[in-house]
């Protein structure tokens, strides 16, 4: 039995750890509150967003078969939303979304998918990892304040490309997570105590600075309040990443207004989430990095494409090659 440090609790990290603690020992290190990364899901109030991922589809049959357990629990459901595309302010087509191609989300709310993962999983929360440094055979993970977090015989990085580069800026597979850019994006969340008029509940938006608006509370199992996610481009959240949060929030109300035709500067709640790295262009080559000889890996979306199924095809891959490795 090998002793395993995963850093990040994302599904790449949920989903790799999963796959390992059946047979070795395995403790997970988030630097954030909570797990699952960008299927995160924020409270305010009455109101409930979805403000990462908005949904997931199921390409493969490896992810088919991994989510069967979660549908079957009522833990994943489809989500039949009305959807339109729109071209600033034209629809240009608007269809139901079906049952022959599902549109997955999280039930109650798109983090359940996380906390479901995380049963059973030694998870130290709120314990950021600053460095890797080798002890002989081993790995030592030190944490931001200096402090000694562990020895293990392997380390698995599942964070963000650039978070992961910095940890691993001194290995043989620093490379790996230096050249993976990943893109940035902003959620605009507003609560609503009298539903905006819309004819559609999900709605991806073209020739502007927002590229996403969706009813969040129109997904299936909410209890919320009425409430909406707007998701700006890569493009303009690149540009603005530094922007002040006052500039940011007035910018996506005036262009949903321009978008819906709708004034929702008096929405009962309004905030802005900043998504540093959101999303990632799709990738041809390596699904995951690995020194065996150093016993060092990483794995994530960014290896494939910025997609829930992409980290979920990185780590297990990942998890097999490691396994086999060390039998």
């Amino acid at each position: 039995m090998a002793t395993i440090a995963v850093i990040g609790a994302g599904l790449a990290g949920l989903v790799v750890s999963h796959e390992l603690a059946r047979v070795h020992d395995v403790v997970v290190f988030e630097k954030s509150r909570g797990v699952g990364g960008r299927m995160a899901t924020r409270c305010a109030g009455s109101f409930e967003f979805d403000h990462g991922a908005q949904f997931f589809t199921a390409r493969s049959a490896a992810f088919r078969a991994f989510l069967e357990p979660l549908i079957e629990a009522g833990v994943v459901t489809n989500w039949p939303a009305r959807f339109a595309e729109l071209r600033r302010d034209e629809i240009i087509a608007i269809w139901q979304w079906g049952e022959e191609h599902p549109h997955y989300v999280g039930v109650p709310a798109m983090n359940a998918i996380g906390k479901a993962l995380a049963s059973g999983l030694d998870i130290r929360l709120d314990t950021a990892v600053r460095s890797l440094t080798r002890s002989g055979e081993r790995w030592v993970l030190v944490g931001d304040g200096q402090e000694r977090l562990g020895e293990f015989d392997w380390v698995i990085v599942t964070t963000p490309a650039s978070q992961a580069a910095d940890l691993l800026a001194t290995t043989s597979i620093a490379s790996a997570a230096a050249k993976a850019r990943m893109d940035a994006c902003y959620a605009l969340l507003l609560g609503f105590d009298d539903p905006p008029d819309l004819s559609w509940q999900a709605a991806l938006v073209r020739d502007a600075d927002i590229s996403w608006i969706s009813v969040n509370s129109s997904k299936p199992g909410r209890q919320a309040n009425s409430s909406l996610v707007v998701h700006s481009t890569n493009a303009w959240a690149n540009a603005h990443v530094d922007d002040d949060t006052e500039t940011v929030r007035r910018h996506l109300l005036d262009e949903c207004r321009e978008v819906t035709g709708i004034d929702m500067t008096g929405a009962a709640f309004v905030d802005v989430h900043r998504w540093r790295y959101a999303n990632v262009d799709r990738k041809e080559g390596d699904l995951f990095a690995l020194d065996a000889e150093q016993r060092l890996a990483a794995c994530g979306d960014w290896f494939i494409r910025g997609r829930i199924e992409g980290a979920f095809s990185s780590a297990l891959a990942l998890a097999g090659k490691i396994g086999r490795e060390i039998t």
